[in-house]
């Protein structure tokens, strides 16, 4: 509570500080705003002809002249793209004011119809904040560029609201919105619906894209009819870079270093004998596979000291011909970075002890080296024919390439013997999206514009190795270092979309108020494929002897039976398909000057077909699932002035199952065999409702508060179901209904080169669920009994904060960011057993980034991330003391706080830094 005490005296401290603007005698000042929108145009360039002193205008939409001697001057006002201004001004005691609004070059807009100084920057996304019919949060090209994140993934943790699950590398992956985790959100590139790569689910992995592709990061929060409906938790939409009204050229190059490397080597693998396809892909499914087919090249490991990470970036772009009808660009984007993990994890035994007391049976130490390969690639092409017609191609393609080494020791003394591990993990994953656009302006009131598109998506991971060998703690010239067994896993599956959209709008007037009626549709075609296999090996008995491990080169295996090298037919390996049809009508209706009412319907249909190779008579082996959604929205927009608006939303959404939910068959996990549903699980739909207050006072500027809640029907959550006389299987449920409700804050100041942003959730979620509890029967026996649990949806944190600090100079061409990210505890994996689940304990992760112009076109910029290096913690909500007294219980190391609950993970990803040269044409 101290803490949090000091944070907001600081804080307020910052803000008294920045409020306080001095006035100062024989003083030139003023505004310079756009002539069409009234925008503030930050960065003019404004000079005084006769003492040739030179003022841009700041973050706040103002110039300021001081200490000018008494008589007459001009002004002179030049930024990009619009007309150049003059202003006469008469300085006498006190303060001149000279207020003056620029037109855009109207020349440029005859050639393009494009204003290049309102692309990509912040108050043209407050603009379209302020503008949207939906609820909307939206992160601009600068504000990312200037940011100390190089992924979307990590971006997301800016919007307010928005937090992120993180990979095992600490790198973000999955964003919750609203505390709506992954299977609750959508993802769309330039407004086209694409795949997931993921093995199992629809969610996107944002790690693939590189953040400097991007013209700007949209956040959807509320749905309208228009808008794809399976986003309860909201939609995320990556507008990528647009063919630039003049000529274009971007190009970066940087480098780094993690901390992770200061006390130990990067522990690589080598690649070149990993084969892309099993040996039951390459001879065929009845092929028996022999020992020889796995070679041990990709487990031998070396050291590779000081591991430098290295970014490139470059983008070109400009408009050719006559009238410069046709536009072009390219983006590319390449990232190599290595990041380390040093964790330490207590593995819980397969069922807890009475009173489901936790049990662990390792003591896991492990360390991570991760190598992640990222290349993004945007290219827009379009042609204006004239003012009414124009067509665009757009390709986005971007690849992530993960090379992963995992060490563990456990070190719990079980039998005074140590089990140590080692894995080799290569997954690749790409997403390929090209989208055919036309927009057509039939006539002043009547429009039209569609889109087809190909997208794909996928994912492998070839050839996954790890081995065991386990050795006695207490070594002597006697003891041994056993080889245990030796696992090999191959997995791939791809995902493709062809899909087609139309809208026609038209507008006319309605009881004499301005309405426009817009309908439509989209036809998307879905065809995944899944295949997995894995192989388990064994030591050869050398003299019917266990076989000693000095190498993995010198080691031996074979498989138990004659034919364990053939693959049995499983339900992992399956082919899905999916046709969605949907059609919406959309009426927008101006009751008054400041009322608009917003609303419709949207129908979408669902039809999928399963095939698997579980054998014949297998229940569900292959399956047809069809369901149709009524999902209405409306929205009441109430302008109070220029500046301020309140919103009320309602819409009804839905969250279709993963693929893998609705296979009859799964993956063993560590500790619960994984099985999908296909037979009792119900797709998940949920009523939403947003209010909203927004105030724009001036340029960038903006104060948000909102409330929200959620009432979500089926969602669906995982349970363990006895499917055995003593085993259990993790099935996908229905649980009745859940309520997701909260408050939001965003607000955003700037005051001359100074800026803050800053944003605050509270988010509220109840779910109940069936769990097991363990206890002692009146026999005498350990039974088990299913008891119902209420707690959060999973990821949702209860409080979550951001908070930025800026300064903005661009006269010195110096821009510095702070950025500070809170985020509460949640729930980070729901155990099947009462009281069980893994908390995430509260982060606190501070970023910073600098950037320095010189010589015009060239600038020097730093990111640093995790600068306090915080740690991710998880806990169960048990008392270490309590277990301490449980049969057969061991000390745990990392307890901090012993009589409220036990730590069971605790991983460090260490400080990040890069270094970087950024040339703008």
């Amino acid at each position: 509570m101290k803490k949090g005490h000091k944070l907001s005296q600081l804080f307020l401290i910052y803000l008294a500080t920045f409020f306080t603007i001095p006035a100062f005698a024989q003083t030139i000042k003023g505004s310079v705003t756009d002539a069409v929108t009234k925008e503030f145009l930050i960065g003019t360039n404004v000079k005084i002809k006769e003492t040739g002193k030179v003022q841009p205008v700041q973050l706040d939409g103002f110039y300021n002249f001081k200490d000018i001697k008494a008589g007459t001057y001009t002004l002179q006002f030049r930024i990009l793209s619009y007309v150049n201004k003059e202003a006469k001004v008469t300085v006498g005691k006190g303060v001149s004011i000279v207020n003056v609004e620029m037109k855009p070059d109207a020349v440029m807009l005859n050639e393009t119809g494009v204003v290049a100084n309102q692309i990509s920057n912040d108050r043209r996304a407050r603009t379209l904040e302020r503008n949207a019919t939906q609820v909307l949060n939206i992160i601009s090209a600068q504000n990312i560029e200037l940011s100390p994140d190089i992924t979307v993934a990590n971006v997301m943790q800016r919007v307010s609201g928005v937090t992120i699950e993180r990979s095992s590398s600490g790198e973000g992956r999955y964003p919750i919105i609203r505390g709506m985790e992954k299977r609750y959100i959508n993802t769309l590139v330039n407004g086209i619906k694409i795949p997931s790569p993921d093995n199992k689910n629809r969610f996107i992995p944002l790690d693939l894209f590189p953040s400097e592709l991007l013209e700007r990061l949209e956040v959807s929060k509320t749905l309208i009819p228009s808008m794809e409906g399976d986003a309860i938790g909201g939609t995320i939409n990556l507008v990528m870079k647009d063919a630039p009204a003049r000529e274009l050229l971007q190009i970066n190059v940087a480098t780094g270093y993690n901390t992770a490397f200061s006390n130990r080597p990067y522990q690589q693998f080598d690649k070149s004998t990993i084969n892309k396809l099993a040996p039951s892909e390459r001879f065929g499914s009845d092929y028996n596979a022999k020992p020889s087919d796995f070679p041990v090249n990709n487990l031998n490991y070396s050291d590779k000291n000081t591991p430098i990470n290295t970014t490139f970036g470059i983008t070109y772009g400009n408009r050719f011909g006559v009238n410069k009808k046709l536009g072009f660009l390219l983006s590319g984007s390449y990232q190599d970075k290595l990041t380390g993990n040093n964790s330490t994890f207590f593995l819980p035994n397969a069922q807890p002890s009475i009173n489901n007391i936790p049990q662990f049976i390792q003591l896991q130490s492990r360390a991570y080296s991760q190598q992640s390969k990222r290349i993004g690639i945007n290219n827009k092409i379009d042609y204006k024919f004239n003012d009414r017609n124009k067509l665009s191609l757009i390709n986005v393609f971007v690849r992530l390439d993960d090379y992963q080494t995992r060490i563990v020791a456990d070190t719990i003394a079980l039998n005074s013997l140590i089990d140590a591990q080692s894995r080799s993990r290569w997954q690749y994953q790409s997403i390929f999206s090209s989208a055919l656009k036309g927009e057509h302006k039939m006539a002043n009131d009547f429009k039209f514009d569609w889109s087809l598109s190909y997208s794909t998506a996928n994912n492998s991971v070839p050839d996954q190795a790890d081995f065991t060998h386990e050795y006695s703690i207490n070594k002597t010239e006697t003891s041994q270092d056993i080889l245990q067994g030796m696992t090999r896993i191959w997995t791939h599956n791809s995902d493709q979309d062809y899909a087609a959209y139309a809208n026609l709008h038209k507008k006319f007037d309605l009881l004499g108020k301005k309405f426009e009626l817009q309908i439509g549709g989209v036809e998307r075609n879905k065809t995944r494929n899944s295949y997995f296999n894995s192989y388990g090996l064994t030591p050869v008995l050398i003299d019917n002897k266990t076989q000693e491990y000095t190498s993995i080169n010198n080691a031996s295996y074979t498989f138990k039976e004659t034919d364990g090298g053939k693959v049995s037919p499983n339900g992992n390996n399956y082919n899905f398909t999916e046709n969605v049809f949907a059609g919406y009508a959309q009426a927008e209706w101006h009751l008054t000057e400041k009322l608009t009412a917003t609303g419709g319907l949207r129908i979408e249909h669902t039809k999928q077909n399963y095939t698997t190779e579980l054998p014949l008579g297998t229940a569900a082996k292959n399956g047809l699932i069809t369901y149709t959604d009524f999902l209405p929205s409306g929205i009441f927009k109430y302008k109070l002035n220029a500046n301020q608006n309140l919103r009320l939303s309602y819409y009804r959404a839905l969250a279709r199952p993963g693929f893998a939910e609705l296979i009859p068959d799964g993956q063993q996990g560590e500790i619960f065999k994984e099985s999908g549903n296909p037979v009792g699980l119900n797709h998940t739909t949920a009523d939403n409702i947003d209010f909203r207050y927004e105030l724009f006072p001036k340029n960038a500027d903006e104060l948000l508060l909102g409330v929200f809640y959620k009432n979500i029907q089926n969602p669906i959550e995982f349970a363990a179901v006895k499917t055995g006389v003593t085993t259990q299987t993790l099935i996908p449920q229905n649980f009745g209904d859940a309520r997701n409700f909260g408050f939001e804050a965003v607000y955003t100041k700037y005051f001359g080169p100074f800026g803050v942003v800053a944003n605050y959730t509270y988010t509220q979620s109840k779910i109940t669920s069936d769990k097991l509890f363990s206890y002692r029967n009146d026999a005498g026996q350990v039974s088990s009994r299913i008891q119902s649990e209420t707690r959060p949806l999973q990821g949702q944190s209860e409080n979550i904060g951001n908070l930025a600090l800026i300064y903005k100079n661009p006269k010195l061409g110096f821009d510095v960011q702070t950025a500070f990210v809170y985020t509460g505890e949640r729930i980070a994996l729901v155990s099947p057993y009462f009281g069980l689940d893994y908390w995430q304990a509260p982060t606190k992760q501070l970023d910073f980034s600098v950037e320095k112009k010189f010589a015009k076109k060239f600038s020097v910029y730093g990111k640093i991330n995790n600068l306090t290096n915080t740690p991710y913690i998880l806990r169960l909500k048990q008392s270490y003391n309590m277990y301490l007294q449980s049969p057969g219980a061991r000390p745990l190391n990392l307890q901090t706080n012993p009589d409220e609950n036990i730590i069971v993970q605790k991983d460090y990803f260490k400080t990040s830094f890069l270094i970087g040269l950024r040339y703008k044409l």
